[in-house]
């Protein structure tokens, strides 16, 4: 993980492992909806909560921590 991602939730997997989702757009404001997940220190997935090329006045907010962490399973086992 680098100084331009921020973590925003972790959540614990069926599996057991500690899961962390970052928000990739920390330093960047172009990839505002756009998130990695992290287990271990190794990303396992990817996934955008919206569609960053919509003009940042058209963004919707950014989604609850429930929201995420939703958005982040589906994506890890969509990795799979």
């Amino acid at each position: 993980m680098s100084d331009t991602t921020e973590m925003v939730a972790e959540y614990v997997g069926e599996d057991g492992r500690t899961y962390q989702i970052d928000h990739l757009g920390i330093g960047y404001p172009s990839q505002r909806g756009e998130y990695a997940v992290y287990c271990e220190d190794r990303m396992v997935a990817d996934f955008l909560a919206f569609n960053t090329l919509l003009k940042p006045e058209f963004q919707p907010p950014l989604p609850s921590t429930a929201e995420l962490i939703e958005m982040a399973k589906a994506a890890v086992r969509d990795s799979r």
